[in-house]
């Protein structure tokens, strides 16, 4: 046998099982649509969309059989909706608590959201709109005052024992009388999240 024919075998011998390892290691990844508030969705210590959803509808409910709403001088009652402030030790994007409610609460028929009186880009956009149909009409835009602002604010409290966590998250929300400042509705609430420390072997 040659040297370079030995040489080739060596090499041969050396890569195959090699090469065996890694295809044996390689994994494919799959991917599928589920629903977002379903069983189905992952389940984190932190809060998640299931809990979005949730707590909007428990807030819209009471919000609703409150009976605030039906008081409004016009209906549907005129609602600005406020920032939520965020009191957690998360990085929280408010604006999906604060979506849900706006579409649960316009789907009622019972509220319109304002959009020129609210805070953030919405308010731009909607005020800049105003602009421009009295540049086009030469008349000046009336601006409708909204019966009621909706303010929230998120509040996280944190508890160990025995190797669990449990991190207690707060929704507050609170519905104002624009014309006198009095709170006429605010309910909250709680979700309870707990993580167990587990040691794998191998």
């Amino acid at each position: 046998m040659t040297t370079h024919r030995f040489k080739t075998l060596l090499l041969a011998g050396v890569l195959a099982p090699a090469t065996l390892l890694v295809t044996g290691c390689q994994t494919t990844s799959e991917t599928r649509t589920i629903d977002a508030t379903g069983p189905q969705a992952l389940n984190t210590s932190n809060i998640n969309s299931q809990d979005w959803a949730n707590a909007a509808d428990q807030l819209v409910g009471s919000l609703l059989s409150g009976g605030a709403l039906d008081k409004a001088p016009v209906q549907p009652a005129v609602l600005a909706v406020d920032r939520i402030i965020n009191n957690t030790q998360l990085n929280i994007d408010t604006d999906l608590l604060i979506k849900k409610i706006r579409v649960a609460l316009s789907q009622t028929g019972k509220v319109a959201v304002t959009n020129t009186m609210g805070l953030g880009e919405r308010a731009v956009v909607a005020s800049e709109a105003a602009e421009l149909d009295e540049m086009t009409t030469g008349k000046k835009a009336k601006v409708i005052v909204p019966n009621f602002t909706l303010y929230g604010k998120l509040i996280q409290q944190t508890d160990r024992s025995n190797g669990v966590t449990q991190n207690t998250y707060s929704f507050q929300m609170s519905l104002v009388n624009v014309k006198n400042g009095l709170t006429v509705w605010e309910d909250e609430r709680q979700i309870a999240k707990q993580t167990k420390k587990s040691t794998v072997g191998w």
